[in-house]
């Protein structure tokens, strides 16, 4: 006999305060990106992405094509980004999560820009921090082991979500919204919470599941501040189809790579052939994607979601061709960036951010001016940053080789903003 397990979903919206800043230009910028998006969205401070990230490579080997069926509609011809940055009080917002999931111990800080408390490495269990100079995540686990039975007194999913507010509210995160759709099945009842920002859904999400007697098995989500970055022309959805197909523009979803499987593990499938799928799309839904920069800032840019009867088929870029650039990368296909050694809630949070080694931020030990600022021109960028830093200045790279990053509008008095044209400071400005 067939069994079918049928699942209910309750939807509401969780708000809390969010901060947001306006750029220092309001004309589009070039944005140089990655050149392969299959990171897109994913937490840093899970043990699995790695893994998750060599599966969304595998959709793009496989021989595609997408068959629009109907007439798409027009979205707009442009549309806000925010940069993402990571939230500066990160590690106070990991203590009071590891309060709430019963958690104890101290901060551990291990390589690179990983937090830790309570961690246990021979079962897993533990609360997790990856922070960067893009984005901050974190990632619980229990550490239970999977029964070979279903879990017993399973939380309904109004019940789910009230516990997920809870602790969205008793944490403090500062998310402007987030979608909180629930799902329960005979093993455990799921919240997912989908960043949103003025009612547009982004691919950033929290997590957050439960299993006998309503306990937290594994939780996960980011802890960002989002900033107003500009409006970015669109290119029209039909345009866009033909994104789906390149790895710099986008992710493949879950209809396709259900797709693959099937073809790939027909009994028909030839080995030594590749097997053609083809997709419909029936609709598609203006979303923002997450993006790495090369400079190692992240951006939420505006994206196109296509759809079928049977879920999402992909997220492409919808931003204009002509304001996307792909560079000799920092980061290479695929690749994690290197993060820089931020002490979480220490960067401003702005993209396009080079961490100073300032001796004091809040009083320089020589007077920053239009003067003084001028004995960095003619040095190297690593030059740069060793003077700025006994002289007590932050230094932030605003243009690199004619790219323009993004910057805040705020005025700093102990800050200079270079112009690096081939490794070298070419112009300065304070501020």
């Amino acid at each position: 006999m067939l069994h079918r397990r049928f699942l209910s979903t309750v939807a509401v919206i969780a708000t809390s305060a969010l901060m947001f800043a306006a750029c220092g230009s309001t004309d589009p910028l070039v944005l140089s990106l990655k050149s392969s998006q299959v990171k897109s969205g994913s937490n840093r401070a899970n043990p699995y992405s790695s893994q998750n990230t060599e599966d969304a490579k595998l959709a793009y080997a496989q021989e595609v094509s997408y068959s629009v069926m109907n007439e798409l509609p027009d979205l707009g011809e442009s549309a806000l980004a925010w940069s993402v940055n990571p939230l500066k009080q990160n590690i106070a917002t990991l203590k009071k999560l590891a309060l709430l999931l019963g958690l104890t111990g101290e901060v551990i800080k291990g390589d690179k820009n990983n937090f830790s408390i309570g961690l246990d490495n021979k079962t897993g269990a533990g609360l997790r921090l990856f922070v960067d100079v893009s984005s901050s995540w974190w990632n619980y686990s229990s550490g239970s082991v999977a029964d070979s039975m279903p879990p017993v007194n399973l939380p309904d999913e109004a019940t789910a979500i009230a516990r997920v507010t809870q602790l969205l509210t008793d944490s403090g995160l500062r998310v402007k919204a987030y979608a909180l759709t629930a799902t329960r099945s005979d093993w455990s009842t799921d919240v997912v919470g989908t960043v949103a920002v003025r009612e547009v859904s982004t691919n950033l999400e929290m997590h957050v599941s439960f299993g006998s007697d309503a306990k937290i098995m594994y939780a996960s989500g980011p802890l960002i501040e989002l900033k107003n970055a500009g409006s970015y022309p669109l290119v029209s959805t039909t345009d866009a189809v033909k994104r789906l197909s390149q790895v710099q523009y986008g992710l493949v979803g879950p209809t396709v790579r259900t797709a693959i499987d099937m073809a790939v593990s027909s009994p028909v499938a030839n080995s030594s052939t590749t097997t053609t799928v083809t997709v419909p799309i029936t609709g598609v839904r203006l979303t923002l994607m997450q993006i790495t920069l090369t400079n190692k800032s992240s951006i939420l840019l505006p994206a196109y979601t296509f759809m079928n009867a049977d879920g999402d088929v992909g997220t492409v870029l919808a931003v204009e061709e002509k304001y996307l650039s792909y560079g000799d990368s920092e980061v290479t296909d695929g690749a994690d960036p290197e993060p820089a050694p931020v002490e979480p809630g220490s960067s401003d949070g702005s993209p396009g951010v080079v961490p100073g080694g300032a001796v004091n931020p809040t009083n320089p030990v020589v007077a920053l001016d239009d003067a003084s600022s001028k004995k960095l021109i003619g040095l190297t960028e690593a030059e740069a940053q060793k003077v700025a830093a006994e002289m007590g200045w932050q230094l932030r790279v605003a243009m690199r080789d004619g790219e323009a990053y993004m910057l805040t509008m705020d005025y700093q008095t102990n800050r200079v903003n270079l112009t690096i044209t081939k490794g070298y400071v070419a112009a300065v400005v304070v501020g």
